[in-house]
């Protein structure tokens, strides 16, 4: 017996037909192999397939990591001057960025669970998304601007050093533990609402706004902003920096949220067992008795070709009772 394969399906002799014939009181009726196996597909296959996505929409989902790395090359620009400037010790210098990886070592496994597991109506990632994304912001308002609200906090000249090293470290190290961490949801969300067609050309995307968002930041901290219009406006060049950060990172977080919607996990769910299961054969009226219908659910699996045996199994047992027929 040969069994079906995607380049050489199996079919009846067309001497068959449409072979309806009796046999002991009952009717048999073998159609075209096709209709096998396009019940197989609607069932098996098309279950466990997101809908494709449109550019549009792929794009709007990859600008958050524009965002990110452009405030993650303002961070690599002036984090430096700004430990000088408060006067941070040499020899705490490793320790800042010791403490975001040591971090994200110990948290994220257990969010990243925690986050598979979300029933947020809102869906499984946005909602760590959108937490991770307002700590960033946190993270680079106290970084670039911690030093400032300290002189207007704190009177005491003494003290002011050292809260404004306190509130600057902490702006760093929150900064960096968010914007390590968001990356992890960004990519499950994408993989959760995108085919796998859609799943290769939307890191394609991230990857290309990743550079660009790493280009425009750096040559955004290159400017001398401190002489300008903008400058004399808000105060310094910190400020403008930070000005610039906050607007193009908040504008890309809503635009990422906002850009594929996400099932819920518990509508997911329901929806699933919801969903009649299509047989793999056409039901044929035997008496009044169903011949050939499937009563199991088939699983939901990706595709591949434990499906296609299906498909063989089931031409093989309808042409083995053909030939027993026609030898009797």
């Amino acid at each position: 017996m040969t069994l079906l394969t995607e380049e050489k399906p199996y079919k009846f002799p067309e001497d068959l037909g449409s072979y309806t014939s009796t046999v002991k009181g009952h009717s048999m009726d073998c159609g075209p192999n096709s209709d096998y196996v396009d019940a197989t597909e609607g069932s098996v296959f098309m279950a466990v397939e997101p809908l494709r996505r449109s550019r549009g929409r792929l794009i709007m989902h990859a600008m958050v990591m524009f965002g990110r790395e452009f405030c993650y090359a303002v961070e690599a620009a002036f984090v430096t001057p700004v430990l000088l400037s408060v006067g941070l010790p040499r020899s705490l210098y490793s320790l800042v960025w010791l403490i975001s990886p040591v971090l994200g070592f110990v948290l994220q496994p257990v969010i990243g669970s925690a986050s598979d597991y979300c029933r947020s109506p809102w869906g499984r990632r946005r909602p760590y998304i959108l937490t991770l994304g307002v700590m960033m912001l946190v993270g680079i308002s106290l970084f670039l601007n911690g030093d400032a609200l300290v002189s207007v906090l704190v009177q005491n000249i003494g003290w002011k050093r050292t809260w404004s090293i306190v509130v600057v470290m902490f702006g760093v190290v929150m900064f960096d533990f968010s914007a390590d961490f968001i990356d992890g949801p960004v990519k499950a969300y994408l993989f959760d609402v995108c085919s796998y067609q859609d799943k290769e050309r939307g890191l394609h995307y991230h990857a290309l706004l990743t550079g660009l968002g790493g280009a425009c930041g750096y040559l955004t901290g290159a400017m001398d902003w401190g002489h300008s219009a903008l400058g004399a406006l808000l105060g310094s060049e910190y400020q403008v920096i930070y000005f610039f950060s906050a607007i193009t990172w908040g504008f890309f977080l809503t635009v990422h949220l906002f850009s594929i919607p996400e099932k819920p996990l518990g509508k997911q769910h329901s929806n699933e067992q919801l969903v009649p299961s299509a047989p793999l054969l056409q039901p044929t009226v035997m008496n009044g008795s169903s011949y050939g219908a499937v009563t199991k659910e088939p699983d939901l699996r990706p595709r591949s070709f434990s499906a296609l045996s299906e498909a063989n199994s089931v031409t093989s047992a309808q042409s083995s009772r053909v030939m027993r027929y026609r030898r009797g």
